[in-house]
């Protein structure tokens, strides 16, 4: 499988995922990330809380969080720049959702100074990630 199409699928994943939550997504057309730097998907909750999700694709799981720091450097650097610009935004939530293999999504909230799991171990939210190893 092509790597568009795998970004097309777990895009697709993430959002019903999100959506079982109470969240309402909105996916960014591939042109809109080709122009400029934009997260894959957004979800509100009202206006409580916004979720700018980047998903990437992990071939091997990481260990530690500076293994995810250095895969996703370019995601990190991004979401930090936009709450240094506007740190008044406090409902504003920076996330990194790293798909592996095994077909979970290990989900990442990345802050001005650290970047934490979000779930941990098995509770990581299963996928169905067409092509995946098994």
């Amino acid at each position: 499988m092509t790597v568009p199409r795998r970004m097309t699928i777990l895009c697709r994943d993430a959002k019903v995922l999100l959506e079982a939550a109470g969240y309402d997504v909105v996916i960014v057309p591939e042109r809109s990330l080709q122009q400029r730097f934009l997260a894959h998907l957004i979800a509100f909750d009202g206006n409580a809380d916004m979720r700018y999700i980047w998903i990437k694709i992990a071939i091997q799981p990481f260990v530690c969080l500076a293994e995810i720091e250095t895969h996703c450097s370019r995601e990190v650097g991004e979401i930090r720049k936009r709450l240094a610009r506007y740190p008044q935004q406090a409902n504003f939530h920076g996330e990194i959702w790293v798909a592996t293999a095994d077909g979970r999504f290990h989900c990442y909230e990345v802050s001005a100074d650290a970047i934490r799991a979000i779930f941990k171990g098995k509770r990581a939210p299963l996928v169905r990630m067409e092509g995946a190893a098994t």
